[in-house]
C-alpha cells in the first residue's frame, strides 16, 4: 500500500506505539529500520529518525548500539508509561463498547489488564507478569456510544503524548486512564466530595472577560463551566 510523502514524525511515531501496545511489536522485539521505516511510509530517513526519536522520548524503546532499537519491555502488570496507560484504558473501554448486557443477563465479567505478552510462552522468566483481573462494573454502565467514543479519544491523547511529549495539560488524562486500569472508574477510597458542577473553575477559565469585560460579572466560581445549549423557540 503506498503512504503519502507527507507523512509526518508525529505520525509515524504514533503508528508504531499503538503497534507496541497491541503486541505487534512484542516487547523486546527489534523495531523496523530506519531505512525500512522510510520506504513503508515513504519518507525521508530523516523523518524516520526523527518519529524513532519521539519513540524513544516516551520511553517505549531502547537502542542497543550495533544491534538495533527494541520496544521496551514492561516491568510490571500494568507498567508506568503514560503512553502505555493511556492506551491500555482505551482497549477496556472500547471491548466494553463491544460487549451488550440486557436486563437479567449476569454482570459483566472481569477484563484482564496489563501482563507481559510472554505470560505462558517459552520466553517466560522470573519476571514475567501475568495480566490483572479488573472489575469493569462501573464502566459497563456507560452507554456504549460514550465507552466508544472515549476509546477514541484516548487514542488520539496518548498519540499526542508520543508526537510532542507529556506536558502538565495531560495530567488529568493519564490520570484518569490510570483511574480505570486500577479501579474500573470507581471513586478512589476516601477521596473528598467535589461540587455537582464538576468543582471550581480555574483562575483562567473566564477568558472572555478579558475580551469584552463590560459582559458583566465573573461565573459563579461553584457554577458549571460552560453554561447548557438554549432551547431554540419554534
Amino acid at each position: 500500500m503506498s503512504v503519502s510523502a507527507e507523512n509526518s514524525p508525529e505520525l509515524i511515531a504514533g503508528d508504531l506505539a499503538v503497534a507496541i501496545h497491541q503486541g505487534s511489536i512484542r516487547d523486546g522485539e527489534r523495531l523496523p529500520s530506519q531505512a525500512k521505516l522510510a520506504r513503508s511510509y515513504g519518507v525521508s530517513s530523516g523523518t524516520a529518525a526523527a518519529a524513532l526519536a519521539k519513540l524513544a522520548a516516551a520511553g517505549l524503546i531502547r537502542t542497543a548500539p550495533g544491534s538495533g532499537t527494541y520496544a521496551t519491555t514492561r516491568p510490571d502488570a500494568f507498567g508506568s508509561n503514560p503512553v502505555l496507560d493511556v492506551m491500555a484504558a482505551a482497549s477496556v473501554c472500547r471491548t466494553l463498547a463491544g460487549l451488550e448486557f440486557g436486563p437479567g443477563e449476569p454482570d459483566p465479567p472481569a477484563l484482564a489488564v496489563g501482563g507481559s505478552p510472554r505470560w505462558e510462552t517459552v520466553s517466560e522468566d522470573g519476571e514475567t507478569m501475568p495480566a490483572r483481573r479488573l472489575d469493569v462494573g462501573v464502566l459497563a454502565e456507560v452507554d456504549r456510544h460514550v465507552l466508544r467514543w472515549m476509546s477514541e479519544a484516548l487514542v488520539s491523547g496518548a498519540r499526542r503524548l508520543v508526537a510532542h511529549g507529556v506536558s502538565d495539560a495531560d495530567r488529568h488524562l493519564i490520570e484518569a486512564a490510570r483511574a480505570i486500569l486500577r479501579d474500573g472508574g470507581r471513586r478512589p477510597e476516601g477521596q473528598p466530595d467535589i461540587a455537582g458542577s464538576g468543582g471550581p473553575q480555574p483562575a483562567d477559565e473566564d477568558v472572555v472577560l478579558r475580551i469584552w469585560p463590560e459582559r458583566g460579572e465573573p461565573r459563579d466560581p461553584d457554577g458549571p463551566p460552560f453554561q447548557p445549549p438554549r432551547t431554540r423557540r419554534t
